[in-house]
């Protein structure tokens, strides 16, 4: 399985049969961890790789899922795009996981037992995964529990070429399904925009942000990273429910 397939087959995994992951598979992601590109440069980022029993030592409501090994990102928050980041690198590392056969899901309910130390990042979020029970992997983009791409797109698209990354950041995993990330299209550009979370959900406007950052990693992969994401200025006109995230270039 490549990459890119594994934008399809992944899903989000909750049980686990508890079979250890191999040491020789645990070096090998914590050395694609050390070369992953981030969405920023400049935000200081630690992802840190526990065993389940470590984990949770460390982090309160930790064995809900039962999942073997969990990938933990910290991240300096005093800059602005520190959970898109997080989210960027986090999906990365989950389609990495998948293309090898092994299952994930995203622990947003993880909470740090204890302040940070000394010289440690502040914890963002974590990425669980594990040999996952009776979970196969999807076959097909219909199989996905997600919305119809009409339904995140505000208007036509303006390329062909655009269609399969949007497929892709369709396809992204999202705290509670919501889905909040939107598209816009004009000329040569995609215009990355999230709604805002409604009042019952107003708790997630945090990991809502890191959900963009998870689609825009879809959509990274999807067009082998030849692409640039920048904020502008001036954005477009966008309905007054969404927020401007970032503009995507393909090159």
């Amino acid at each position: 399985m490549e990459m890119k397939d594994a934008i399809v087959a992944r899903r989000s995994v909750r049980s686990y049969t508890g079979q250890p992951i191999d040491e020789s598979i645990i070096d090998e992601l914590a050395e694609y961890i050390s070369g992953i590109k981030p969405l920023h440069d400049n935000i200081p980022v630690d992802v840190m790789l526990y065993g389940k029993d470590d984990f949770q030592k460390e982090f309160a409501r930790s064995s809900i899922y039962r999942a073997t090994d969990f990938a933990v990102l910290r991240s300096a928050m005093s800059i602005r795009g520190y959970q898109q980041n997080a989210g960027f690198i986090g999906q990365q590392i989950a389609l990495w996981l998948t293309h090898k056969g092994i299952s994930s899901c995203w622990a947003g309910m993880a909470k740090q037992k204890t302040q940070p130390s000394r010289g440690e990042l502040p914890y963002v979020i974590s990425v669980e995964f594990g040999r996952g029970d009776n979970a196969p992997f999807r076959r097909l983009p219909e199989e996905s529990p997600r919305k119809k791409l009409h339904e995140l797109l505000l208007g036509e698209i303006s390329r062909p070429e655009f269609l399969p990354v949007l497929e892709a950041g369709r396809l992204a995993p999202s705290a509670v399904n919501l889905q909040p990330v939107r598209y816009l299209t004009e000329d040569d550009c995609i215009y990355i925009c999230r709604t805002k979370p409604p009042l019952k959900f107003q708790y997630l406007d945090n990991i809502q942000q890191i959900d963009v950052g998870v689609a825009m990693a879809n959509m990274y992969v999807m067009c082998d990273g030849k692409c640039t994401f920048v904020r502008q200025s001036r954005p477009p006109e966008l309905p007054e429910n969404c927020i401007y995230e970032y503009t995507m270039r393909l090159r």
